[in-house]
């Protein structure tokens, strides 16, 4: 290392040579090459006066490496972000109130204040003096305003969002002013009892008053609206929430979470709770606690299209202290956020999975919503589970852990059932509402339109339900499991399907119809006019996605506003959120959508709810199949019936005595799990095995195949594991890669990970790649 530059911290970013090439890496360990197989290279430059990953947080992230067969670099690549500004590569102008002064410096500051007067924006590395003492006098100049860095004189953006309040009352008595609105009356009778502004979001959720309503409450002059500010990159600062009177239910849930954080004690806990009973407001009270008592904490939620509606609630309550964290925001968001929290500025962090890893400083807690949820597992290098690494880090902070689900993954209820973790329950919906009533439709019996070949969109009884909805001014929900327009596109004369060239998956038929794309590799074309094969011209799109489903509901109800929400709503004008918002604001009738219409939204206008094919994951080759399908439905019903009007569900299926189906029907998850857990316990899957996949994959199917069935006569040495395979992956073929799996199953992790660490080699044979997800959340 050269002279020039001192020792770094652990935690620290350096610029190292590695070839032609200089990269940017992170200490990890003593610079002296103890225990370090290969070279050492010199470091050229230190990016940071202090560690961009505080040692807590680097213990976490070497732990997570270990648990999941990772490289710790890997998952410090995975939680940093991409652009974190060098503290050592930050560059500096010189300021009007510096180039006067410039002449009654002292001798240090005026050289540098002489190298700024140039005109150029330099690095700390460019300027005159070196090492600690250059840094001191950067900070003396710039604290008294004679140097800026480069860019932070930009005022910010700023955008605007509206807030609502009763308006006193001048003439006519606000009873004929109101009219025939009855969510009108709900609204202005909710904000004068409140005294306080309200968002928009708020009232919605309260009232089921949308935009056009408040609009209208305003244009009577019955509410005046106004303009809350908020930076850009930022959370709306909402006004100040008062606190709520928590339920008995909530009341003992949220004691022993306290507790522990006050006691900085580790307290794992599941909180299973009914759809709409409030889990929410026991987050929140937990942070509250743990802000309270000087600690962090860290609130995961499985989507980012979640993070915007629950990050609004964090920042009203708590406004000076949120922060979000997600892969949407910008490079330039992303690191101030990260900085904001790395100071303490910032002491609540919400975010999805990579949030698990923001620098809190201190975390006394860490919330897991909807941990049920497989996107808490990363599918791509390093493939870490975000659940368990929030329980590393909770446990070496000793802080409080919560799980809180509706449907609990079956491995939380069997930790809850044999005490590792507490069980708290929240049994009831908020104001006792009742659960909706749910409606098994048998697909068997229903008669389909000729052009649905044997498969029915709209059962008669839903369509009578969507109707006498709508007539009520109600919202309903549909849940179409496939996006796009069809699922393939089929030649009816020689039974053709379009599939992908690089894939072994059929192409999706999109934009009404008109394109084919590949949801694996990404591979499109334009709906050809007629087979390739046979030069038929009979081409038929077969079965329904979420774009078909729209095109139906517009014919058979048409003038009702709806909306589409699937991945492909992230790339539409306004996103998820606008999707999400606009369903808020009544504008939006009926939301049609896939799994993501099930996920945590509170929508109190909704009272129907159509599962239009329940049947989708029934048959995917993995063994959490029923679980899913399970989960969803419990899920999607759970939408239904959160506002005053009570809530109904029809599911549409051809298994309408499945037990998954039938449990998840009758609200039922303790009946599902005992079974599920049953048949996890004969076949020693999760939770009474620790499961690991394998999948090797080449160009040529001969060189997988060759390099599979090596790493499996390696595996089958290893006598402390299960092993299954090597077959060819359900997925045979993606992205042009022919694929093989081999799964092992052990009665714990350390069996698995020295297994793995026995037979699997450093280094692939050329052309080959080896990938390894230890509990794997699907096994396609």
């Amino acid at each position: 290392m050269p002279a020039a530059v001192a020792v770094p911290e652990r935690g620290t970013r350096v610029r190292v040579p590695f070839g032609e090439r200089v990269l940017t890496g992170v200490v990890v360990g003593a610079p002296d090459g103890a225990g370090v197989a290969g070279p050492l290279r010199d470091i050229l430059e230190v990016l940071d006066d202090e560690p961009v990953c505080p040692p807590e947080l680097l213990a976490t992230a070497e732990r997570v490496a270990d648990r999941f067969f990772a490289s710790t670099g890997e998952v410090l690549k995975s939680a940093l972000p991409a652009r974190l500004p060098a503290k050592g590569a930050v560059r500096y102008r010189i300021t009007d109130r510096g180039a006067l002064a410039a002449a009654s410096a002292a001798p240090e500051e005026r050289a540098i204040l002489d190298r700024l007067a140039r005109g150029e924006a330099l690095r700390v590395l460019d300027l005159p003096s070196g090492g600690g003492a250059r840094r001191q006098v950067l900070r003396a100049l710039e604290e008294r305003g004679w140097v800026r860095t480069a860019g932070s004189a930009r005022r910010s953006v700023r955008r605007r969002d509206l807030a609502y309040e009763a308006a006193p009352r001048r003439g006519e008595p606000a009873d004929r002013a109101l009219g025939r609105s009855p969510r009108g009356r709900a609204a202005l009778a909710w904000l004068s009892a409140l005294g306080r502004p309200a968002s928009a979001e708020e009232i919605r959720a309260a009232t089921g008053a949308g935009k056009t309503v408040l609009d209208g409450l305003v244009s009577r002059e019955l509410v005046r609206a106004f303009e809350l500010e908020r930076p850009s990159g930022g959370v709306a600062a909402a006004p100040a929430a008062s606190r709520f009177a928590s339920t008995p239910a909530q009341g003992a849930a949220i004691a022993p979470i306290v507790a522990a954080v006050r006691e900085r004690r580790y307290f794992p806990a599941l909180l299973e709770g009914v759809t709409g009973s409030g889990k929410t407001e026991v987050y929140l009270q937990a942070i509250r606690a743990a802000l309270d008592a000087g600690r962090g904490a860290i609130w995961l939620v499985p989507e980012i299209a979640l993070t915007p509606v629950f990050a609004r609630e964090l920042a009203r309550q708590f406004p000076r202290d949120a922060a979000v964290l997600h892969s949407a925001l910008s490079e330039r968001e992303r690191a101030e956020a990260w900085d904001r929290v790395r100071a303490g500025v910032a002491r609540a962090v919400i975010g999805p999975r990579s949030a698990v890893f923001a620098p809190v400083r201190d975390p006394g807690l860490f919330v897991i919503d909807e941990e049920h949820d497989a996107s808490y597992k990363q599918r791509e290098s390093p493939r870490y589970d975000a659940r368990e690494a929030a329980a590393l880090r909770s446990r070496a902070c000793d802080a409080a852990l919560v799980f809180g689900s509706a449907t609990p993954s079956v491995e939380a209820l069997n930790a809850a059932h044999h005490g590792r973790l507490a069980h708290l329950r929240l049994p009831e919906r908020i104001a006792a509402r009742a659960l909706p009533s749910v409606t098994l439709v048998d697909l068997r019996r229903e008669t389909a339109r000729p052009e649905e070949k044997g498969v029915p969109l709209f059962s008669g009884a839903l369509v009578v339900r969507l109707r006498e909805v709508f007539a009520r001014g109600e919202q309903a929900i549909l849940l179409q499991p496939r996006r796009g327009y069809a699922p393939f596109l089929l030649c009816r004369d020689c039974g053709h399907d379009f599939r992908c060239r690089q894939c072994s998956v059929a192409r999706t038929v999109h934009d009404r119809g008109r394109t084919l794309l590949c949801h694996y590799c990404g591979e499109r074309m334009t709906r050809p006019v007629g087979c390739p094969d046979c030069g038929g011209g009979v081409l038929e799109a077969i079965g329904a996605g979420t774009e078909r489903v729209a095109d139906r509901f517009a014919e058979a109800f048409p003038g009702v506003p709806h909306a589409i929400l699937d991945r492909d709503a992230a790339r539409r004008p306004g996103g998820v959120a606008g999707v999400v918002d606009a369903m808020q604001r009544g504008e939006v009738a009926c939301l049609i959508g896939t799994q993501m219409v099930a996920k945590g939204h509170d929508f109190p206008g909704v009272t129907a709810v159509g599962v239009l094919s329940a049947d989708s994951l029934l048959h995917f080759p993995d063994f959490r199949a029923a679980e899913k399908t399970f989960q969803l439905l419990a899920q999607v019903a759970g939408r239904a019936g959160r506002g005053d009007s009570p809530g109904t569900v029809h599911v549409q299926t051809f298994h309408p005595s499945h037990p998954a189906i039938r449990r998840a029907a009758e609200h039922d998850v303790e009946g599902f799990a005992a079974a599920e857990l049953e048949f996890r316990r004969t076949f020693f899957y999760p939770p009474f095995s620790e499961l690991a996949a394998i999948l090797v994959s080449a160009e040529e199917r001969g060189k997988a195949e060759e390099a599979a069935a090596a790493l499996g006569r390696a595996l089958a040495a290893e006598k402390a594991v299960r092993l299954s395979g090597p077959a060819p992956a359900p997925l045979e073929r993606l992205q042009g890669r022919w694929r093989f799996q081999i799964l092992l199953r052990a009665p714990d992790r350390r069996a698995v990970l020295a297994a793995l660490e026995a037979a699997v080699p450093e280094r692939a044979p050329a052309g080959v790649q080896i990938a390894v997800d230890v509990d794997p959340q699907d096994l396609l």
